[in-house]
């Protein structure tokens, strides 16, 4: 079993944001890698929120690489992997951005949520944040820091295979899906028994998470180079 768990920070909203990026390659059962760069983003005019979140300012990255300096590093780690990210889609979002304003080669490989992983097996939690869940389950980490967030996710999914028994991350996601249907299916026929109306079918359900809207049986994707 292996894969690997990715944070990006950003410096802004908008394309080429990445200032820098922690990535942990876990087998399943501990870390067996783990890469942290600080990056010069593609314009320097910070954001003061994103430097508020994340304590990285301009001094910090005006003499770094950017991100071109770090693709082959990135390809290596991530290429044909399964990847994994909390809000999977804003991650993933800066990944397909920074390729795409560098006009860099495409990186290949599934990934993952672990918003969506944590809601499907821990629904118990008041919310779903990076924080809340790797708290839950005994991590204590510096939230928004880069690489101290990619080990958070990993943990989390480290723990979501422990939970489910499962021999394959696959397995993992399906076993996760399948509680999510099994609950699903005893929440509708609670609501017909209660109308005495059948749950209208084949709705999609989202989810809101931090302005972002995803649909809750979102698992895996291809990262092609994305549309932005």
């Amino acid at each position: 079993m292996k894969y690997a768990a990715i944070d990006f920070e950003t410096a802004y909203w908008g394309p080429g944001s990445a200032c820098s990026l922690g990535i942990s390659v876990s087998d399943g059962n501990e870390i067996t890698e783990e890469w942290y760069r600080l990056i010069r983003p593609y314009r320097m005019n910070f954001d003061p929120v994103c430097m508020r979140v994340n304590g990285i300012y301009p001094d910090d990255v005006e003499n770094e690489p950017a991100f071109p300096a770090f693709w082959k590093e990135v390809a290596e780690r991530l290429e044909g992997s399964i990847v994994f990210a909390h809000n999977a889609r804003f991650d993933m979002g800066v990944l397909a951005s920074v390729l795409d304003v560098y006009d860099l080669p495409d990186i290949h490989f599934l990934y993952g949520d672990t918003v969506a992983v944590s809601r499907m097996l821990w629904k118990e939690l008041p919310n779903h944040k990076l924080d809340t869940v790797a708290g839950s389950l005994g991590y204590d980490f510096n939230h928004h820091q880069a690489l101290d967030d990619a080990r958070a996710c990993e943990m989390i999914v480290r723990k979501a295979v422990e939970k489910t028994e499962a021999v394959t991350i696959k397995e993992m996601m399906a076993a996760a899906e399948k509680v999510r249907s099994e609950e699903e299916a005893c929440a509708r026929q609670y609501r017909a028994h209660c109308t005495g109306a059948v749950a209208q079918e084949g709705k999609i359900k989202t989810d809101a998470y931090e302005g972002n809207k995803y649909t809750s049986v979102f698992l895996f994707k291809i990262l092609w180079r994305a549309p932005l």
